[in-house]
């Protein structure tokens, strides 16, 4: 009986126009539930108490807070369309908290180990792209980009004049430089 609730849930979820991931990633969480409720022997959504959606969201091999996080919204979603549907009486899976991911501090490097990056790649700076690559990490270093800032950066973008307009960054302005004051 889960399995067909299960299958209906993921076809309603298509219907609905969820995205791809999105249903990858409840059918995942939906597979791992059902086999949480195979071991012990629940077949009808009607037996699964709030106390066993705490096992699995906490408990179910030791998930990592991203798994965690992931199987609340799963259930809650789940639990929403078999309320919906008049399978279950009501949404159990609503009062499951969702657990506090803590933001990770960005790390930098220190003044003495960019240095010593710039050293190491100013010796080796023979040809073409180990010249690209110095000029990489200076870019990195001195601007402050952020990589996928530098990745999107096309020769177009770069004025010869010695100024460079970087406008793939991230916010409002466009970051720009005056690679001429800049003592490299």
């Amino acid at each position: 009986m889960l399995h067909q609730h299960i299958s209906s849930f993921l076809d309603y979820c298509r219907l609905a126009d969820f995205s791809v991931r999105s249903i990858q990633a409840l059918a995942i969480r939906l597979n791992e539930f059902k086999t949480y409720m195979k071991s012990l022997r629940i077949k009808s959504v009607k037996k699964i108490t709030y106390l066993r959606l705490i096992d699995f969201v906490a408990d179910y091999k030791d998930p990592s807070i991203h798994v965690r996080k992931s199987r609340v919204w799963t259930l809650r979603q789940f639990y929403h369309f078999l309320t919906l549907h008049r399978y279950v009486p009501k949404n159990i899976a609503l009062k499951l908290p969702y657990p506090k991911i803590e933001k990770t501090a960005p790390q930098f490097l220190t003044i003495d180990e960019y240095n010593r990056l710039i050293r190491h790649f100013s010796q080796k700076a023979q040809d073409i792209l180990e010249l690209r690559n110095l000029i990489i990490i200076m870019l990195l270093g001195i601007l402050g980009l952020r990589t996928s800032t530098l990745i999107a950066i096309n020769i177009e973008d770069v004025d010869f004049n010695l100024r460079a307009d970087l406008d793939q960054g991230k916010g409002p302005t466009p970051a720009q430089s005056d690679f001429a004051s800049q003592s490299l």
